[in-house]
């Protein structure tokens, strides 16, 4: 059988008398757990025994194998940190789990986005997994090994030896989507968990394998989170960009790769910077009404327009913003009527250029 082993460094700790084991349990002596029970209250013969009030009896319960002094496990139980934009956990939940909404960064698929983050992060920890399935990974068997003190003694004379406790599992992780494809979950879950201490297999406390699924899915998330920010800051590097194409309807548009609310004002300074005067605007129908005239070149070149010539018709243009999916359509009219493609030709690699400048802005 194959072990991925993951080191921890006990080293610091050995030497301040304190392994990473020893923060699962409680710190001071145990001699409380060698306490017998008193015998039963015995009362002179002149007094009478009073009644007793079963509201506040403790029920007898076989604790004979509980844990007990040092074997309790005092860890804290870790939560799922949501940190990512668009990431949320229901509070419902009763598994390992976490949800991603698409959000601007993702592309076109939220499910490839948190696979492709996943294996990052897998790979990167130079763990092996089997695909399952779509969206179903199954690790190789991890081995993570602790030193534990032992107890009593004096500077490390006399007392109990250190004993090496070894815990070994494999990670599943799942990935569903919904059938909409905008959102989608990553549950994190331990497999063929096995604990031993000096190869005496022991029982371990439900937080401990809680911690390892909630460790490894709070990774994921950061991964998942850091690629979205490194695409954000990547696409505003680049400028968003603008396609001249077709509508399903077969109109001529020119389509911004942005959603309205970013693509609105990006337009309107892009007209502007094209030498369109913007004369009125109406956001709820999306629309500019804009003039244009050919730019003036002053008197000796001094004081003339800064803008280039475009080559259309000088007049009155209607640019008309509709969201589109996940990018706003810009339709042009003149007199009621959409311009022709030759018309949009003429000013498309300025508007281009200019929604792509004031993007970076």
């Amino acid at each position: 059988m194959k072990l991925s082993y993951l080191a921890l460094a006990l080293t610091a700790a050995t030497l301040a008398g304190c392994s990473a084991a020893d923060r699962e349990r409680a710190s001071g002596g145990f001699d409380y757990v060698n306490i017998q029970p008193t015998d039963t209250l015995t009362l002179p013969g002149d007094l009478e025994r009073p009644e007793r009030d079963s509201e506040y009896a403790v029920p007898q319960t076989d604790v004979k194998n509980a844990p007990v002094g040092q074997r309790v496990n005092i860890t804290a139980p870790q939560q799922v940190r949501p940190l990512g934009l668009g990431s949320r956990v229901l509070e419902t939940e009763t598994e390992t789990r976490v949800y991603f909404d698409i959000v601007e960064g993702m592309g076109d698929s939220v499910t490839e986005f948190v696979e492709a983050a996943v294996k990052t992060v897998l790979e990167r920890r130079g763990i092996s997994y089997d695909e399952q399935s779509d969206g179903h990974w199954l690790t190789e068997t991890m081995s993570l090994q602790q030193t534990v003190d032992g107890e009593g003694g004096f500077l490390g004379f006399g007392g109990e030896e250190d004993k090496l406790q070894e815990r070994t599992f494999r990670y599943e992780i799942i990935q569903e989507t919904e059938s909409h494809k905008r959102t989608t979950s990553l549950r994190v879950a331990i497999d063929d968990f096995t604990q031993r201490v000096d190869g005496r297999t022991v029982d371990v406390a439900p937080v401990v394998r809680n911690n390892l699924e909630t460790e490894l899915l709070n990774v994921f998330i950061s991964e998942v989170n850091r690629k979205q920010q490194q695409a954000v800051a990547q696409m505003k590097a680049e400028g968003i960009d603008t396609q001249l194409t077709q509508s399903e309807a077969g109109e001529n548009i020119l389509l911004v790769e942005d959603d309205f609310e970013q693509a609105w004002p990006l337009v309107n300074l892009a007209l502007q910077s094209m030498g369109f005067e913007v004369e009125d605007l109406n956001r709820e129908t999306g629309t500019y009404f804009v003039s244009y005239s050919e730019p003036d070149s002053g008197f000796l070149f001094i004081g003339g327009d800064d803008y280039e010539a475009l080559g259309i018709e000088e007049g009155e243009y209607e640019f008309r913003l509709l969201e589109s999916g996940d990018n706003t359509a810009v339709r042009v009219y003149q007199d009621d009527t959409m311009v022709s493609k030759q018309w949009l030709e003429s000013i498309y690699e300025n508007f281009r250029a200019a929604v792509k400048q004031q993007s970076k802005l």
